[in-house]
């Protein structure tokens, strides 16, 4: 197997790894800020010892991540409490809409191929938050097209922060956002993990130590025999496969606002990729040969 399969390969599980966030927070009967800084918490302890503490670089943008980190985790969570699987991962990938409002502050140029696939996101979300569903709810669709932003803002900050350790950076992030979290927004619900049951517990440890932490382990290798625009055509299979299992095993559909919703993002993300790849693949064509 070559190099690029087996980087491929590895995003692929990260993404298929990642995909059971929705199902194993609604299988929870807990609230949603308990379950994130729970979340945050295994997974923050499990993998501190990657922690390399001279690998990173300790100035405001580091705490500045660490705050972004924790608001965009945690408005994850609530959404998939509170919205269905569907528009609540979707939200996710309206990423690139940040990321291209900002480009264009800054004063970079218009490009209606590059602007397309950002429209049919766009329109996707508007289209989404007209859903009606059983499960989805008006603050739960923010929360989740919040996400977005947030996600975008941490992209752009991870630029410059814990490039030479970014697995100690994820450890960090969540340690940060447990000793946020659970002593602000859950001091109620502490007491009540007395009583928990075995199942429960190990549904949260598989939410930080498995879903979370060992998606990003994988991703983390597997770009480093790949290219992010290569990566970034397997992630997103992510978006599709969380609203199946949580159909599949919890029974939660969609109705036709939200199915058409996920269409034009999945479509927009398809887009996105192919424009990115062509953008990589002419920029490589049209470098000087050594």
């Amino acid at each position: 197997m070559n190099k690029n399969a087996k980087g491929l390969l590895l995003v692929l599980a990260a993404a298929v790894v990642w995909s059971a966030n929705s199902v194993l927070i609604k299988s929870l009967d807990l609230s949603a800020p308990l379950i994130a800084g729970m979340r945050a918490a295994f997974a923050g302890v499990f993998y501190a010892a990657f922690i390399r503490p001279k690998k990173l670089v300790w100035n405001w943008k580091l705490l500045a991540t660490l705050c972004v980190f924790t608001i965009q985790s945690a408005c994850i969570v609530i959404a998939v409490k509170k919205t269905s699987a569907a528009i609540a991962i979707g939200m996710q990938f309206t990423a690139p809409i940040w990321i291209y409002a900002f480009s264009r502050i800054k004063g970079y140029p218009f490009y209606f191929r590059r602007a397309l696939p950002l429209y049919i996101l766009a329109a996707g979300v508007i289209v989404s938050m007209f859903s009606r569903a059983e499960s989805v709810t008006r603050e739960g669709n923010l929360l989740a097209l919040s996400t977005g932003l947030w996600f975008a803002l941490l992209t752009l900050l991870n630029k410059d922060v814990g490039r030479e350790n970014p697995i100690g950076l994820v450890s960090l992030e969540n340690l940060f956002m447990a000793a946020v979290v659970l002593p602000l927004l859950c001091l109620k619900d502490i007491p009540g993990l007395v009583s928990l049951g075995a199942t429960s517990w190990i549904v949260l440890a598989v939410l930080g130590i498995g879903q979370f932490g060992l998606g990003y382990v994988l991703y983390t290798i597997g770009l480093r025999h790949t290219t992010s625009a290569r990566a970034s055509m397997v992630s997103p299979l992510e978006m599709v496969l969380s609203p199946l299992w949580v159909a599949l095993f919890i029974g939660e559909l969609p109705d036709l606002a939200g199915l058409i919703g996920f269409g034009l993002i999945a479509a927009g993300i398809a887009l996105e990729i192919v424009f990115t790849h062509k953008l990589t693949k002419a920029a490589k064509s049209a470098a000087p040969q050594a």
